[in-house]
């Protein structure tokens, strides 16, 4: 596999548990640019799936870090009568 620089960079911020536009940003290119990138070469869609899997855990990891509910509970509904919170048109 023969890359060029940002397809090496992608590739080892893929595998450090960034997610494509974390990559795509180190890269200094769009996200959408990745994808077509992937489209247009299969062995680079290729080595991009298997970065992918060895970041994995750490992308899981910092994306559980982001998650607004982290470490309270998520919002049920109740509080107010038991009715969720958006009617969506219904009275």
């Amino acid at each position: 596999m023969n890359h060029d620089w940002r397809g090496r960079i992608i590739l080892v911020k893929l595998a450090e548990g960034c997610t494509y536009g974390e990559a795509a940003a180190a890269a200094g290119i769009s996200r959408q640019a990745v994808w077509k990138r992937m489209l247009a070469a299969p062995d680079f869609a290729q080595a991009v799936a298997t970065a992918r899997e060895a970041g994995r855990d750490e992308l899981t990891f910092r994306l559980w870090l982001r998650h607004p509910y982290r470490g309270l509970r998520p919002p049920t509904g109740k509080g107010h009568g038991g009715k969720p919170r958006f009617a969506y048109g219904r009275r």
